[in-house]
């Protein structure tokens, strides 16, 4: 009885530190404590019908992080709708072990918190959520808490974090009806690579070449500043897997031109693994000539 107790009590204590922030036309609106049972909508600016999107930050990381408002504002101009970021930044501001120890107590909190939104008439079929690191396996985490009875129809994740979580194999497909994983580095990425897309940049998804002039963001947090500039930046994808990567999942048959990205309307024809070269600068992509020289030189 006492560790049920305690079980309890360490949701609350982890619960009541969390706070949902909803953002209207890339403005904030409404900061509310994640403990409520229902969330003043209308107060918010959005609306129910709207399309609505999940944005979960990684360790020692807040809503309040420049990629996290970045990303905000590019959802917002983009696709629109309500957008939501879920901070439990007090947990994660401490240990990586104590962040991790929480894992279970965070994702039944947000599974709870996107219920209640749910509940109150969001649609999951016009919901996607974003993971960067330990938000990634979050995302995947509450996608499957959710399946199968609410389906979030787009998922994306950023260098699902791998330390504590390797080598468990997950299914990440079942977070969502729509799974693609960015991956970007060997350290601190993970290895599991289950996701409907598993889109691997720079070096075989293990290391990007602009960590040498990036040396505070590393490979890993790379990632989803690569990710927001695929808004707004061709990223293209390479026909076919490079002699030295290896292809731990089938290879997608990738279209002439494809770029990677944040994608709404989800081709089911290209799922597997897909190998996007990165560049050195900022915004770290390569062009059409950039990417034929390249192929040219390792054929």
């Amino acid at each position: 009885m006492r560790y049920f107790e305690n079980l309890q009590r360490t949701k609350y204590d982890v619960q009541k530190t969390m706070r949902v922030i909803f953002y209207k036309n890339n403005t904030k609106t409404l900061e509310a404590s994640a403990f409520v049972d229902n969330y003043n909508i209308k107060a918010s600016g959005c609306s129910t019908s709207d399309k609505f999107a999940i944005v979960l930050h990684g360790w020692i990381q807040s809503c309040a992080d420049e990629w996290s408002i970045s990303l905000i504002d590019r959802l917002s101009f983009y696709r629109g709708g309500c957008i939501i970021c879920i901070d439990y930044s007090v947990v994660a501001s401490s240990s990586y072990m104590r962040l991790y120890t929480n894992f279970d107590t965070l994702t039944k909190a947000i599974t709870s918190i996107i219920l209640t939104l749910i509940n109150q008439g969001f649609d999951p079929k016009r919901g996607y959520m974003f993971g960067f690191s330990f938000g990634g396996q979050l995302a995947s985490a509450v996608g499957r808490s959710l399946w199968p009875l609410h389906v979030i129809q787009n998922i994306d994740t950023c260098d699902m974090a791998g330390p504590g979580f390797d080598p468990i194999a997950v299914d990440h497909s079942k977070a969502g009806k729509h799974v693609q994983c960015f991956h970007s580095s060997a350290d601190k990425g993970t290895f599991i690579y289950s996701c409907h897309r598993n889109i691997m940049l720079g070096s075989c998804g293990l290391k990007q070449p602009s960590v040498v002039s990036q040396l505070h963001l590393g490979s890993h947090g790379l990632c989803v500043d690569i990710y927001i500039n695929t808004f707004d930046y061709p990223f293209y994808a390479l026909n076919s897997t490079p002699p030295e990567c290896l292809s731990f999942q089938k290879a997608a048959k990738i279209p002439n031109g494809y770029t990677v990205g944040y994608e709404e309307n989800f081709d089911s024809q290209v799922t597997g693994q897909i190998f996007v070269p990165t560049s050195l600068h900022y915004p770290y992509n390569l062009s059409k000539k950039e990417l034929s020289v390249l192929v040219k030189n390792k054929g």
